[in-house]
């Protein structure tokens, strides 16, 4: 059941050298051509921290060979490095391989007397190695699947990124919007969880996948042409309608990532929820299907509030950057009507590291 070489290593010091009645005991680990003496038990020091080429120590030999050494006078035996062996207690030894036939280190158990060490503590000695190997590849596998998912997760992020980097080429003010609204939602929704605790859903896994998948909220924007999305003015009511519809062709792209996976997962149902509702309003008169309450999903009703607020503080060709305080106050008085009461209390908390990540990720002119 270890979950790491470390607790192999201290399971088998603080009981091995018992249960085989010896008076010493080092576990050894396999390092290319080397035989390292990573751990022991013993009534004196042995050569723990020391490192020995294969060919120059019995644990190298019961490796190479795959086999149980058994050795009563180590003196007389042309496989015992004397000069290592002479400044300790040692006199007879067993020494049995981790892994026959693939080798991964060895476990040796010493005497401080001549003599054929008891056939019962080698036999446990070979059960205590076996036991360490499997738990040794249970550890390798567990590992190797972390590994593995870490490799997914770097994978997905940087698909969020290249997917997210598709309206900022559109658009020049979205990359900066992006990196912001990203870090206001994890803040916020941080604070609605220490507000709202019994909220369902709400935990430290909904607001670590929200914070990954916020910069795909304006997604869609790539499916608006240039000549609104660039506009150097405020848009008609024509031109306002089309702009709207990025929030359908963002929920539409992501969809397509889903049903090319062949599956869905909680990061992209999390995403789609965000592209798709982000400009719907508490009272139902946003958009694209007029949700009301808590009817908007919890992600979307989050992300209005972030969305909304980078807007006022940020200059637009269209519009001059309003102050931070006018825009906590719009927001505030929206609560009930815009936005969702809840999502306003906690952002009155936390308003001020709004202002102070809207310093940071700003471009500088």
């Amino acid at each position: 059941m270890a979950r790491g070489l470390e607790e192999i290593m201290t399971v088998v010091r603080q009981s091995a050298r018992r249960l085989v009645g010896a008076d010493g005991l080092a576990f050894i680990l396999r390092d290319s051509n080397e035989c390292f003496y990573v751990d022991e038990d013993a009534i004196q020091p042995l050569w723990k921290g020391q490192r020995f080429p294969m060919d120059a120590c019995v644990s190298g030999w019961a490796m190479q060979h795959s086999e149980v050494v058994v050795i009563d006078d180590i003196s007389k035996d042309p496989r015992i490095p004397q000069d290592a062996y002479r400044p300790t207690f040692v006199k007879s030894l067993a020494m049995v391989p981790l892994r026959p036939g693939d080798p991964l280190g060895a476990i040796g158990a010493y005497w401080a007397q001549i003599g054929t060490p008891p056939s019962e503590g080698v036999y446990r000695l070979q059960r205590i190695a076996n036991t360490a190997a499997v738990a040794m590849a249970n550890v390798a596998l567990t590992n190797s699947l972390a590994e593995a998912r870490d490799e997914a997760a770097r994978a997905r992020d940087a698909m969020i990124l290249a997917m997210a980097s598709l309206a900022e080429t559109r658009d020049h003010e979205t990359g900066d919007h992006i990196r912001r609204t990203q870090h206001y939602v994890r803040v916020l929704a941080e604070a609605l969880n220490r507000r709202e605790p019994e909220t369902n859903g709400l935990d430290d896994e909904f607001v670590d996948l929200l914070y990954k998948s916020a910069p795909l909220h304006d997604i869609g924007k790539v499916g608006i042409p240039d000549r609104i999305l660039q506009k150097p003015g405020r848009l008609d009511r024509a031109e306002y309608d089309i702009m709207k519809t990025h929030a359908d062709l963002g929920r539409a792209a992501i969809a397509t990532a889903e049903r090319y996976i062949g599956s869905t997962n909680p990061f992209l149902s999390l995403a789609k929820e965000i592209a798709h509702c982000h400009h719907e309003r508490w009272d139902g008169k946003g958009y694209p299907r007029g949700l009301k309450g808590e009817d908007i999903p919890l992600a979307g009703r989050i992300m209005a509030v972030a969305d909304v607020y980078d807007a006022l503080v940020s200059e637009r060709v269209y519009k001059p950057a309003m102050s931070h305080n006018e825009a906590v106050s719009i927001i505030t008085e929206e609560s009930g009507k815009h936005f969702d009461p809840a999502v306003v209390a906690a952002f009155g908390e936390v308003a001020p590291q709004f202002a102070k990540i809207h310093r940071e990720f700003s471009q500088l002119n």
